[in-house]
């Protein structure tokens, strides 16, 4: 699609055929709401032949050398320098044979996600986007709920570990006391540095980089939610902005320039845009342009009211999960030991066990709403919605489509990390929801309205998983831009909404708790975007220096420093909750041993990444808990680190004590 760059700035337009030539046809670059904050390398075409075919973890005639096969997505240069830095760290050992299989990002993600993967005794790495709670850092790893969703790989089950994250943020006692969850949480971290499940190497600096025709431009801690954040955020008084004349800087809201097209690039292809029906970053920073939810969060963490005009919580019980026992319906198992139900399992009775059990009690959604009304809950949020805001199509946003949007979540990828709390949610009348939590929450306010709302009218016309251009079905929200062209692994262009509800009633209307300046706009002043679709790091990077995009993300840490010393870009970062990991496979001899986990971890060198791959643009996680999520994660962080950090130092000599150990006994 030939097109043309004018400098006025009327038209900012570039030569697709130029950006794209070296495009391939990598996916996204990490998971969200569970997603990674790295970018992409190569040309992602990966030479992972995604047979399973290696033994994984026979060492032959003998356990050591042990040979191991690691696996890692082609499409992040980054990532894959760190495994390789990791294989020969423990080559160097000679206990261990080590081999590196890559695969471009759409095929890894399905594979490292099929619950049969932790059969394998593979050892992937993978990068995260937590969240500001700490579970996000733990239970998305290591809950046993979580084995095959998002992102339990090697099918870590241990209930003592589940009862422990679910002591720090379920029941009455730590909803109501912050500090009892701090401690809580301490005991998780230590019991996971006593198992090493799982190896978390290091925290992203999230890194974009724009020319200075764009202005007002901060760090979002999250990828996903970068340009929507930098667009429009009245919690944060965040406005972005073009001026193609004046170079950015110091830029004041009394500088803002109204109008123009934003021209960006995407480290990977938009999967989906279907918001429960996807999970990886680069959907859900697609989607944040349409779509948005009943409440938002500034950089600091704080909630919001956006959709929901205001919320309350009405009421908190003390119950555990078996108070649902009464209102629970009986289903069969199938051979492979999980109920069987084509209906969302709200809750599974405690004390079943489907791989056991021929029958199973479990929480079906009509069930839920019954006890819902019986007064059975642990939680009850009212949520009182914004009258007079309308989708893309015109329809008026009501408590229906609210409504029908947490149904329409049921049975997604998203389920599982809905559902953990969701129990049911309600139309109490046209512009009133309650939601209700299946028991006492630390994390409800947050987790409870976590959905993006969507088009109850357009979402009884579709199928599950079918809202996406590539069905033929346009994607309807209530948000700032409105859907305008989508090519398959090319590019995505939004414009801005005619008739985005802010903006009609301005924001000091919209939102009572907006204490901000009066020059501050009541909705985005950017006309448009345009989303290129470049998964080549050096493509990416060269379309910027040629003038063909205004900004991008992800890029690969050594060009940083060039962009940086250039006074013609502007390099942002802030440490973020996007997090790198392996994960052992503990249901596969010998790595059910922790002697052995314990040893590799020793053998991965943190600082050596952080420092010669990332070229600093990172911090080593000595802990398993990021800065932003260390409020409510620990009691006293510095003591936490003093104590774990030297279970995840870099020592070849403890670990090959582990290791003639584990050699002894075999």
């Amino acid at each position: 699609m030939p097109s043309r760059h004018e400098d006025s700035g009327e038209s900012r337009t570039i030569n697709r055929r130029n950006v794209l030539s070296t495009i391939g046809a990598a996916g996204a670059v990490g998971l969200a709401g569970c997603g990674d904050q790295s970018g992409s390398g190569d040309d992602g075409s990966g030479n992972g032949s995604g047979d399973g075919s290696s033994d994984g973890g026979s060492g032959g005639d003998g356990l050591f050398p042990l040979q191991v096969q690691l696996e890692v997505n082609a499409d992040n240069s980054d990532r894959v320098q760190m495994v390789e830095l990791i294989a020969e760290s423990m080559e160097q050992t000679e206990y261990f044979e080590t081999e590196i299989e890559t695969y471009e990002w759409n095929t890894y993600v399905g594979r490292v996600l099929d619950p049969e993967y932790q059969d394998n005794g593979f050892i992937p790495c993978i990068g995260l986007s937590g969240t500001f709670n700490p579970e996000s850092f733990c239970n998305a790893l290591h809950h046993s709920d979580n084995i095959g969703a998002c992102c339990n790989l090697n099918g870590i089950s241990d209930s003592e570990l589940d009862e422990l994250m679910d002591s720090a943020r379920y029941g009455q006692e730590v909803a109501q006391d912050n500090a009892l969850r701090a401690e809580r949480y301490d005991e998780v971290w230590n019991y996971l540095a006593e198992e090493r499940y799982s190896s978390i190497t290091h925290f992203d600096l999230e890194t974009s980089v724009s020319n200075t025709d764009v202005h007002g431009f901060e760090m979002w801690p999250f990828q996903e939610g970068m340009y929507s954040y930098n667009m429009f955020a009245p919690q944060d008084e965040q406005i972005m902005w073009i001026d193609r004349d004046t170079a950015a800087g110091d830029s004041e809201l009394s500088d803002l320039v109204e109008g123009g097209t934003l021209s960006i690039a995407v480290g990977a292809n938009i999967e989906s845009f279907d918001p429960p029906h996807s999970s990886d970053t680069t959907s859900t920073l697609a989607q944040n342009f349409l779509f948005e939810s009943l409440v938002a969060n500034d950089t600091e963490g704080n909630i919001y009211p956006w959709l929901a005009e205001s919320y309350e919580l009405l009421d908190t019980t003390d119950i555990d999960r078996t108070a649902y026992a009464d209102y629970m319906s009986t289903v069969e198992t199938t051979e492979e030991g999980v109920p069987d139900t084509d209906e969302q399992i709200i809750i599974q009775h405690p004390e079943d066990n489907p791989a056991e059990d021929d029958e199973v009690r479990v929480l079906l959604p009509d069930d839920a709403v019954e006890a819902a009304e019986d007064g059975t809950y642990g939680m009850h949020y009212r949520y009182s919605l914004q009258e007079g805001v309308e989708f893309h199509n015109g329809d008026e946003m009501t408590a229906e489509d609210v409504v029908a949007t947490y149904e329409y979540y049921e049975n997604s990828q998203l389920a599982p990390q809905t559902f953990d709390s969701v129990l049911t949610a309600v139309e109490v009348d046209e512009y009133t929801v309650d939601v209700y939590a299946q028991i006492a929450d630390a994390e409800a306010e947050r987790e409870l309205p976590g959905i993006l709302v969507l088009n109850a009218n357009q979402l009884a016309e579709i199928e599950k998983g079918s809202l996406d251009p590539r069905e033929d079905n346009v994607p309807i929200g209530t948000g700032p831009y409105e859907f305008a062209e989508f090519e398959d692994e090319q590019y995505y262009e939004v414009t801005k909404s005619d008739n985005y509800w802010v903006e009609q009633q301005g924001v000091a209307e919209a939102f009572s708790w907006f204490d901000g300046s009066d020059a501050f706009p009541d909705g985005p002043v950017i006309d448009g975007f345009e989303v290129e679709i470049v998964p080549d790091d050096s493509t990416r990077s060269g379309a910027l220096q040629n003038g063909e995009i205004d900004s991008t993300y992800g890029l690969n840490s050594s060009t940083l420093d060039d962009f940086d010393s250039s006074e013609d870009y502007i390099v942002y970062g802030v440490e973020t909750g996007g997090y790198e990991y392996i994960q052992y496979p503990v249901n596969v001899e010998p790595f059910d041993d922790p002697r052995l986990r314990k040893a590799i971890n020793h053998l991965i060198p943190r600082q050596a990444i952080v420092e010669n791959v990332l070229n600093g643009y990172g911090r080593p996680a000595w802990t398993d808990l990021p800065e932003l999520a260390q409020g409510s994660g620990t009691a006293d962080y510095d003591a936490l680190e003093d104590e774990i950090r030297p279970t995840n130092e870099y020592d070849p000599e403890r670990a090959a004590e582990l290791l003639e150990e584990i050699a002894a006994e075999n």
